[in-house]
């Protein structure tokens, strides 16, 4: 009997290995390559710019709390981004006979982080699809929109690259750094809807400019 006992462990402990050494090893996550992470924020970027705009405002106050009252004689000609942290300072420059009682700010907004390991302060990168960068340069402002299609806190868009889903917006997280997907993040909501009620399609003009900063997040 004693024999029996030995031979059942010896049995067990067999067992015990053969089990272990067929679980199978876990593999490591595969790398995402630059290549794809471009794709997916490309995909983020055709989401936001796929939805029709409106590009002619309704001319209703009601619709249009902030707009002035000579709109569309007097209204915002340039709107001025510089990339300089911390505050990456938005100026309104006005035209047109009431433009010197119109605000003016500056306003306190966030530009495009970028992706991991991309340099925004290139220009050429900056404009890159699929870069999360807010493109330096000056563009016209191309139609207006309620919100984004990706992330509906962000509101009272007004476009500017609209095929890469680039737009003014409030936000309301506005750090001290560069931290949004390309788009310009405006801290108070009042301003983006000064911006939208007060601008023209094709005649007025977004013009980003400065020293982009990385910050201490990109986007992976």
């Amino acid at each position: 009997m004693p024999r029996k006992k030995k031979q059942l462990k010896s049995r067990r402990i067999t067992k015990s290995i053969r089990s272990r050494k067929a679980k199978p090893r876990k593999s490591l996550p595969k790398k995402v390559t630059l290549k794809e992470r471009i794709a997916r924020a490309k995909k983020l970027e055709a989401l936001d710019a796929g939805k029709p705009t409106f590009k002619v405002p309704l001319l209703t106050l009601t619709s249009h709390p902030l707009r002035n009252d000579d709109f569309p004689q007097t209204f915002i000609q340039e709107i001025s981004v510089s990339l300089d942290d911390p505050d990456h300072s938005l100026i309104l420059t006005w035209t047109g006979p009431q433009a010197d009682s119109q605000e003016t700010g500056p306003f306190k907004t966030s530009p495009g982080a970028g992706l991991r390991g991309l340099n925004c302060d290139d220009e050429t990168t900056s404009r890159r699809s699929g870069s999360k960068c807010t493109p330096k340069g000056t563009y016209p402002v191309q139609g207006f929109q309620r919100r984004l299609n990706s992330d509906s806190r962000a509101t009272y868009v007004t476009w500017f690259k609209q095929s890469r889903g680039i737009a003014l917006h409030y936000f309301p997280i506005v750090p001290d750094y560069a931290a949004s997907h390309g788009c310009v993040r405006i801290q108070l909501e009042r301003v983006a809807r000064l911006i939208q009620d007060n601008s023209l399609v094709d005649e007025t003009q977004v013009v980003v400019s400065g020293s982009w900063t990385k910050p201490p997040k990109q986007w992976p």
